[in-house]
């Protein structure tokens, strides 16, 4: 007999009442990974003295733990050496400096995406602050998506914050860098961090110009695009067509590496 509407409801009520719950458990191992994980490189460090030296290395017993502890992490359970850093710093975070979200966590309240927004948002704050940040926040997060409890995180992050947004520009722009990245199938990612209106300024000339190239004969996409011409001003200076002209080499007296200047 086929069952009636009513019970097609309920059973699929029952289904996302299990994956709900299924989800809470992925967070609360999410917490126990994280304990697990600060736990174990605390004892490293606290034991870091005993492990034998090389004569003549140039790292000190604390670098020697740290690196070995990273390493075997990211072996352990096959991710990059990079990600292994990651999930450390945001276990000892988690463990040390947002109390409060570990316990949200612990009690599969929140996501772990959802605990990686505030712990990338909290990272710059002053531990004075930390406590008012997580209480203005975690009575929402469960009832937001990822993305939009960045956003109230963001602006609450601005309004705690005891400096100004041009000082903090400026210490962030210090620490401007590009990563390069290795992915899966022979490809790999490049990334650049620095200043907003800059990296905007970079993602719309490359769409300009790549919008530029669309047409009937035009079988790339606009991201393929994006990438192609991206990927000619940085390796050749300018586009096979003849786009990006105003990109030269910096004229120096002195033999030196070339320079690319993006105008």
């Amino acid at each position: 007999m086929k069952p009636s509407f009513i019970e097609q409801q309920e059973t699929r009520g029952e289904y996302f009442d299990a994956i709900r719950e299924a989800h809470g458990n992925l967070a609360q191992d999410a917490a126990a990974l994280a304990d697990l994980i600060d736990e174990a490189h605390r004892y490293a460090t606290a034991t870091a003295d005993a492990a034998p030296r090389v004569p003549g290395s140039r790292w000190d017993a604390d670098t020697v733990a740290e690196r070995e502890f990273v390493s075997e992490l990211a072996c352990t359970i096959r991710i990059p050496q990079r990600s292994a850093e990651t999930l450390l710093a945001e276990s000892a975070c988690l463990t040390g400096e947002l109390p409060r979200t570990m316990a949200a966590l612990r009690a599969g309240q929140i996501s772990y995406r959802h605990a990686q927004v505030l712990m990338g948002q909290a990272w710059s704050l002053p531990d004075e602050t930390k406590a008012a940040f997580e209480e203005g926040l975690l009575k929402s997060a469960a009832n937001l998506t990822a993305s939009k409890l960045k956003h109230k995180a963001r602006t609450l992050r601005e309004r705690l914050h005891p400096e100004t947004i041009r000082a903090r520009h400026q210490a962030s722009v210090s620490e401007r860098n590009v990563f390069f990245e290795p992915e899966a199938d022979g490809m790999a990612s490049l990334h650049w961090y620095d200043s907003a209106e800059k990296v905007q300024a970079a993602y719309d000339r490359i769409t300009v110009l790549g919008l530029s190239l669309l047409g009937p004969d035009e079988d790339r996409t606009l991201g393929r695009l994006r990438a192609d011409v991206f990927k000619d001003l940085i390796l050749n200076g300018l586009t096979p067509s003849g786009l990006g002209t105003v990109i030269q080499p910096k004229p120096s007296p002195k033999p030196q590496s070339a320079q690319l200047f993006v105008v």
